[in-house]
């Protein structure tokens, strides 16, 4: 692939012959200064420095032409798919650098988060695993992102743009873009979205009371349940062991009775003690040391004589009341069937129900006053989507039959004397593109009344037909860099020659870059390049070059004639070439 210090050489040689028109363009956009791509398809690496004005690239079919335009998709936010990488193995790396000013750039970049620079860098990556990363000025941003700003930045035509000229909705997009309704369309669509989004949540709240009115009676009588047992936190754990001690009450008054006999009864272990105590104690009088011996005893029958004092208040305290543990049983039975019921875990998550189901009751109770002012508000924005709509629509039948003439006059100087071109308008309900079907009607001959697109217009005059109303289009969106692939397809002869005529008038306001195979087009090129294949080599690569000062007779005669030159193609090619 050419380097990018001989394509820049090759472009300086152009416009020191005069081959290069950058000085014509009279309002400063943003355009496309500089495209470098690594490592995609056909092309191992190529930096192409692109200039102003009109830039027309030819060569044979099949040598790589629309590889360029699937470049600028990429990088510009389309999908990717599997298979763009020339080696699988090496990261695929598409940058444009876009060189101009215009405000709505820095507005672009503060919003995104990227640092305000110039020129405006871009780039798409493809990693080796399938991975595909975007950046703005080096900073990662969405794909969401870079399409919105790629489409701000360059317009790329196709056939396949041509054929979406038949539908309806794309015939209302280009009338409002030419007619500069372009920021009232993106308002209203926002304020459609809002009212859409209410009027679903107020259809939600009216299906949430449909099945609250169903389901009313059941949850009132769940929550009376829930209410009439009383629930505490902590109950069930406590009733547990209370039930526990009321079953087992025999057992436990047994045995707190035989410790407390044990202890202070007749041959008990205290008076033992303190018997024990008064000899040790009569024993000091012979042996000081012994003192230490009688406390210690008299400690142990005091901590014994407690014990058995606890043990006396804890029987007074034991119930032998079967009815009492037949209540405990019952209260637990009812904890448990109603955990099993609601299929909980404890009385703290039956508590837990319990408030919900008060909370569901509550907002039952509720509902209604949430629907109504869901109502109002609904009410206030349709009536605003409707104002909103009705403003737009009265704009867009305004700048129809304004725009129907400019298209026809476009047409007119395309070859097309006897055009006739209309906007046949049906009001309808808001929607998303407010309250108006459009559907463009056209007729080539004077002897037929206008008729629906789609069915009249062949393929060369769609393209003709598209191309009026993009030159219009591109000044209502403020666009400075338009490309063109293909969109001469149906076209020969003199009205090519006016397509490439259209095309060097839209060049002298805006930078245009167009695919063509048409010889009659390429001769008004400011800059004319040329990409063919190698297949000498042992990969099959895709390189491009411009074509300099006298080469460009011999190409175009080459483009008029076939792979042999004949004279009269070279006289036909320089007579091309005075006519720019």
């Amino acid at each position: 692939m050419c380097s990018y210090a001989h394509v820049s050489m090759c472009l300086w040689l152009a416009a020191r012959h005069g081959y290069l028109g950058a000085q014509r363009i009279d309002v400063l956009l943003v355009m496309l200064h500089r495209l470098r791509i690594t490592n995609y398809l056909l092309i191992d690496q190529l930096e192409l420095e692109l200039a102003p004005g009109l830039t027309i690239i030819t060569g044979e079919t099949g040598s790589g032409k629309s590889i360029l335009i699937g470049a600028l998709g990429l990088a510009m936010g389309e999908r990717a798919d599997a298979g763009l990488a020339r080696d699988p193995r090496q990261r695929c790396v598409i940058e444009l650098e876009m060189d101009g000013a215009a405000p709505w750039i820095n507005g672009w970049c503060l919003q995104a988060g990227v640092p305000v620079e110039h020129p405006l860098i871009i780039r798409r990556q493809l990693e080796p695993g399938g991975r595909s990363r975007a950046f703005v000025n080096d900073t990662p941003v969405r794909l969401e992102q870079l399409r919105d700003l790629g489409e701000r930045l360059i317009h790329v035509h196709s056939q396949h743009h041509t054929l979406l000229l038949n539908d309806p909705r794309f015939q209302l997009g280009l009338v409002d873009q030419v007619a500069g309704h372009a920021k009232a369309v993106t308002a209203y669509r926002a304020d459609h979205r809002a009212w859409r989004a209410v009027e679903e949540e107020l259809a939600r709240a009216r299906a949430e009371e449909e099945r609250a009115r169903i389901e009313l009676d059941y949850l009132a009588f769940q929550l009376d349940e829930l209410d009439q047992a009383q629930l505490t936190d902590g109950e069930q754990e406590a009733l547990e062991a209370e039930l526990d001690r009321a079953e087992h009450a025999g057992e436990l008054l047994t045995a707190l009775q035989r410790t407390e006999q044990a202890l202070t009864g007749e041959g008990g272990v205290v008076p033992g003690l303190s018997a024990l105590r008064q000899h040790l104690a009569k024993a000091t009088r012979h042996d000081a040391g012994l003192a230490a011996l009688a406390d210690r005893v008299q400690a142990a029958a005091i901590e014994l004589g407690d014990i058995a004092g606890d043990a006396d208040r804890l029987a007074a305290t034991v119930r032998l009341d079967p009815a009492h543990a037949a209540r405990l049983r019952e209260r637990l039975d009812l904890l448990l069937r109603l955990q099993v019921k609601h299929r909980v875990k404890g009385s703290a998550e039956l508590i837990a129900l319990r408030e919900d189901l008060r909370a569901r009751h509550g907002r039952i109770g509720t509902l209604g006053e949430r629907i109504g002012a869901l109502e109002r508000q609904a009410a206030g924005m349709r009536q605003h989507v409707h104002e909103t709509a009705q403003r737009l629509s009265a704009a867009r039948r305004k700048a129809m039959p304004q725009l129907a003439v400019e298209v026809v006059a476009a047409l007119k100087k395309l070859g097309m004397p006897h055009a006739r071109f209309t906007f046949e308008h049906h009001p309808t309900e808001p929607g998303p593109d407010g309250m108006d079907a459009v559907h463009a009607r056209f007729s080539a001959n004077k002897d037929r009344a206008p008729e629906p697109l789609e069915k009249v217009a062949s393929g060369g005059e769609l393209g003709r037909v598209m191309l009026a109303l993009l030159e219009r289009s591109a000044e209502g969106l403020g666009l400075g860099c338009l490309v063109f692939d293909e969109i001469d397809t149906g076209v020969s002869g003199e009205v090519a020659d006016r397509v490439g005529e259209l095309m060097a008038a839209m060049a002298r306001r805006r930078q245009v870059i167009a695919i063509t195979h048409l010889p009659q087009i390429a001769s008004k090129a400011d800059v004319h390049l040329l990409v063919h294949k190698d297949h000498e080599a042992e990969a099959v690569t895709t390189h491009i070059r411009p074509v300099l000062a006298d080469e460009r007779v011999e190409v175009l005669a080459r483009m008029l004639s076939g792979r042999k030159t004949t004279k009269a193609a070279v006289e036909n090619a320089k007579e091309l070439l005075k006519g720019r």
